[in-house]
């Protein structure tokens, strides 16, 4: 009696592993027609995406944070485009060039999403129930080949496409998608990375008293094949519809998705507006810039402290507004503990236009803090013997400025001058591009 009831509870729990592997019917066909549904939706939307970023040299060591970046994001079309905290446009512009260097991740916001879920060329598998988060989970893994993928890594000059997989879990009940993993496989070697994973947590979000299934939080980890490591943490917040005043500004006409009406409304009507490529633009900032709370992407403004001219004709008068955007800022101890920011100024406000705006910084200063740029990397002493340190200036930095300040002093203070080169305002900045030469 004893044997034939242990072999009854045998055959029941192997009853119980058959029915818990067997994809319950119909599942994954109605979760792909509700994510359609839902990323159908996210056009409507813009969020602010928060990225924390860390690196270090093995996976023994402890990761070192880098820096903050935060920008705006929004879908349009098959793209994600991004903008500058309180931006009233969204360029093309790739997101690694407006940041600059280290390492960016995209695609978190959608992209990952519609490839996996709206395309053909994926074989899934279904793997068996179990929990994520919390909550009963279907899971299910899946595989894009190479030949049938979008995703592309990057890393220096280096570029491919690869193939990519992972897994995703559902939740049965809602058809809600709780957890989306990607792993990039075959990686060429003359990529010289060996692994690249992201990881995408989603959660419904109350906007406008509608709730919107958003990646609230995800992260990207990427190993190189020697000595480097990074680590990107981000959060979404601050989802909103779009408003009236939002605008997508496309660099080329031709890069219009031509079936989205939508998007063509809210392109930005730029007027003509010449100045002379060259010309000197003097500013000082309107308001300190904490480099204890600043993030990459953060908006800062700026005023003309003299008028621009084309001959005797005032073009840019005295006191007019330049937007600007930190996109550097980095902490460094060795030689001397200093901060290294670059800044970036795009917008020129004239009466009540915003005019596209590219300006390389050929001076600041001077200001207590600001470390001088010099061809010098070693220590030098005044006559008094006090220390004096030079900076090596590492890259011209197009479309940008960049400032070495002492850490001591934790604020680029407010009247801080600037001068700057004009590179081009209105349409002839659309066709220059800001970033390192």
């Amino acid at each position: 009696m004893f044997r034939l009831a242990v072999v009854v509870a045998m055959a029941l729990c192997a009853s119980s592993k058959m029915r818990a592997f067997e994809e319950p019917p119909g599942l994954l066909d109605r979760f792909r027609a509700r994510m359609r549904v839902e990323l159908d939706r996210l056009p409507d939307y813009v969020c602010t995406q928060t990225t924390e970023r860390f690196s270090r040299s093995t996976s023994e060591e402890r990761w070192q944070k880098v820096d903050t970046l935060r920008f705006e994001v929004a879908l349009v079309g098959n793209q994600e485009l991004y903008a500058s905290p309180g931006a009233h446009q969204f360029q093309t512009r790739p997101l690694a060039e407006m940041v600059g260097r280290g390492t960016i991740s995209t695609g978190q916001l959608a992209l990952f999403a519609k490839h996996v879920f709206l395309t053909s060329n994926v074989h899934f598998t279904y793997r068996g129930e179990n929990e994520q988060a919390g909550r009963p989970a279907e899971q299910y893994d899946y595989d894009v080949a190479p030949d049938g993928s979008s995703y592309r890594l990057r890393f220096g000059a280096a570029e491919s496409r690869v193939g990519f997989q992972g897994a995703f879990w559902i939740d049965p009940a809602t058809l809600d998608l709780i957890r989306l993993e990607v792993q990039a496989y075959d990686l060429p070697e003359t990529l010289g990375l060996a692994e690249a994973n992201t990881t995408l947590n989603y959660a419904r979000v109350a906007i406008d008293n509608t709730e919107i299934l958003l990646p609230v939080a995800a992260s990207h980890s990427m190993a190189a094949l020697k000595d480097f490591e990074s680590l990107n943490r981000m959060e979404l917040s601050g989802c909103r519809h779009y408003r009236t005043e939002a605008a997508i500004h496309y660099d080329d006409e031709n890069t219009a998705p031509p079936d989205e009406e939508v998007a063509r409304n809210r392109i930005a009507n730029v007027p003509e507006f010449m100045v002379p490529s060259g010309s000197s633009l003097d500013l000082a900032l309107s308001s300190n810039v904490d480099l204890t709370t600043a993030r990459i992407g953060d908006r800062f403004t700026a005023r003309t402290v003299r008028p621009v001219k084309d001959g005797e004709r005032i073009v840019v008068p005295e006191g007019v507004t330049v937007l600007g955007h930190v996109v550097r800022l980095e902490k460094q101890s060795m030689p001397l503990p200093i901060y290294e920011i670059g800044l970036q100024f795009d917008v020129l406000q004239l009466g009540d236009r915003e005019l596209p705006l590219v300006v390389t910084m050929e001076d600041a200063g001077p200001a207590a803090g600001l470390l001088r740029q010099a061809k010098h990397l070693d220590p030098k002493f005044t006559k008094q013997r006090s220390a004096r340190m030079d900076i090596l200036v590492r890259e011209v930095q197009h479309g940008q400025g960049i400032l070495h300040w002492d850490a001591r002093r934790s604020s680029i203070p407010r009247g801080l001058r600037m001068k700057c080169r004009i590179e081009g305002i209105g349409e002839a900045a659309s066709n220059v591009a800001a970033g390192p030469r």
